[in-house]
């Protein structure tokens, strides 16, 4: 990332990252990124800068300690003070089917004073549920199952060992619909317990009669 120029002053990227699906380790745009803990310096040049905005400082989408990642899932802080941060991501936009991530980094510079950057990575936990679709003898896995959550429309098939991976699903109790070629219809429930968390239910289908 090139070092950007604003206003004919040339300012320093302090902190730069990416936010990726934990799952897919896709970039994910539109995540808010939130300077959560910093040393007293950056404290201090936060505080004069909430003065100078006023009472448009709580709404502002870009700060000095808050940011949005583009498309490509990356962002960026400027200017920052020495010492160290404490990063955390979340994703407004999927409501509940991510849980939020923190990262540390530190900002720090050369004799020069030029920044001396490494790149953070923060992986979003995708709101899951996991498990096995099995026959009647319950260790054979069946292939190709769809598990589908009513009423919203994730949806997954069963791999050659049975196993499935349900992602981005709200959190709460959930209603899964099981269907296989030669296998009767299965429903079942299933509870997540808040964004972020892994829900692990094995599924087991009788034959179609």
């Amino acid at each position: 990332m090139s070092v950007p120029e604003l206003m004919g002053v040339r300012h320093q990227v302090a902190i730069v990252g990416r936010v990726t699906d934990a799952l897919t380790r896709r970039p994910m745009g539109g995540a808010v990124v939130t300077i959560v803990k910093m040393p007293a310096a950056a404290k201090s040049r936060l505080a004069m800068k909430s003065i100078q905005f006023g009472a448009r400082w709580k709404s502002m989408a870009e700060r000095l300690d808050r940011t949005r990642t583009a498309e490509d899932g990356l962002f960026y802080f400027l200017d920052l003070p020495n010492g160290k941060y404490t990063i955390l991501a979340s994703i407004e936009r999927f409501g509940k089917r991510y849980g939020s991530s923190e990262g540390t980094v530190t900002v720090s510079r050369d004799a020069t004073g030029k920044m001396q950057i490494d790149a953070l990575e923060i992986s979003l936990p995708s709101t899951t549920v996991r498990g096995k679709v099995t026959g009647p003898e319950l260790t054979d896995g069946v292939s190709m199952a769809e598990v589908r959550v009513r009423g919203s429309g994730e949806r997954a098939f069963s791999d050659r060992q049975g196993k499935y991976v349900l992602a981005g699903v709200e959190p709460g109790e959930r209603t899964l619909v099981v269907t296989a070629r030669g296998y009767a219809p299965a429903t079942t429930k299933v509870t997540v317990g808040k964004p972020g968390d892994v829900a692990t239910l094995d599924i087991p289908l009788g034959l179609l009669r």
